[in-house]
């Protein structure tokens, strides 16, 4: 209510809903954190969201579909400490993503992602699973604020 109240919206978000009124969502983990905040970004701005089973095949009748594979979440270390130990890691977290509207396909499979370094304190192991959990949702916004760039961007 309060982010209605001072003017809130998605940056451009008027300018996708003048361009896509609804779209079907085809999501390989549609319970997933990415799923969740990506819906809620649509729908935020405007757009109507229709989710797909996965056994449902692709009709002909869809104005847009989007697809989404599965979200890969990759951690690997980048420094080592003097105890020969892990000191920072570099987190990706990438899905691919697909375009289509009736006619064509606007956005060929495309691979999305979002990379992150962060610091492992080994002497405070549960604020690191914290820190890494926070990091996470962190990626996840970004990487649906690129899903939502790049769709405007086809839309054009």
């Amino acid at each position: 209510m309060s982010l209605t109240s001072c003017g809130y919206s998605l940056r451009n978000s008027h300018l996708l809903k003048a361009k896509l009124e609804s779209i079907h969502l085809n999501l390989s983990q549609p319970n997933s954190e990415f799923s969740r905040i990506l819906r809620r970004n649509l729908e935020q701005a405007g757009i109507k969201t229709i989710i797909l089973d996965t056994s449902q095949e692709a009709s002909s009748n869809k104005e847009h579909e989007l697809i989404i594979s599965s979200e890969e979440i990759s951690t690997r270390p980048v420094t080592i400490n003097s105890r020969a130990r892990a000191a920072q890691y570099e987190m990706r977290v990438s899905v691919e993503i697909t375009l289509k509207n009736r006619e064509s396909i606007l956005v060929e499979p495309e691979a999305i992602f979002v990379d992150r370094i962060y610091f492992e304190d080994i002497q405070n192991i549960t604020g690191n699973q914290e820190e890494v959990r926070i990091i996470t949702s962190e990626m996840h916004q970004d990487l649906v604020f690129q899903v939502m760039r790049r769709i405007e961007s086809a839309l054009n």
